[in-house]
């Protein structure tokens, strides 16, 4: 039971560590695509869980995520 607990510990402290330094627009969540927004143009963020830039769509917040997948790759996936 206790190494249980530990290797929870140790796998936790890894992916705390993996995404610190990343950009806060890195961080937008999978639901956050709203269908009503598929004409205008799709931006990109980080899934963490699989460690990709995905597209997502959105129209209110032009600061949400990044507009090429090379430049969400670049900010989020190296850090």
């Amino acid at each position: 039971m206790q190494f249980i607990f530990v290797v929870c510990l140790v796998i936790l402290g890894c992916s705390v560590l993996d995404t610190q330094g990343m950009p806060e627009k890195c961080y937008l969540p999978e639901d956050y695509d709203d269908p009503r927004c598929r004409a205008h143009s799709g931006r990109f963020f980080y899934d963490t869980e699989t460690n990709k830039c995905k597209k997502f769509y959105s129209c209110w917040n032009i600061a949400d995520g990044y507009f090429k997948y090379r430049e969400c790759t670049r900010e989020c996936k190296g850090k």
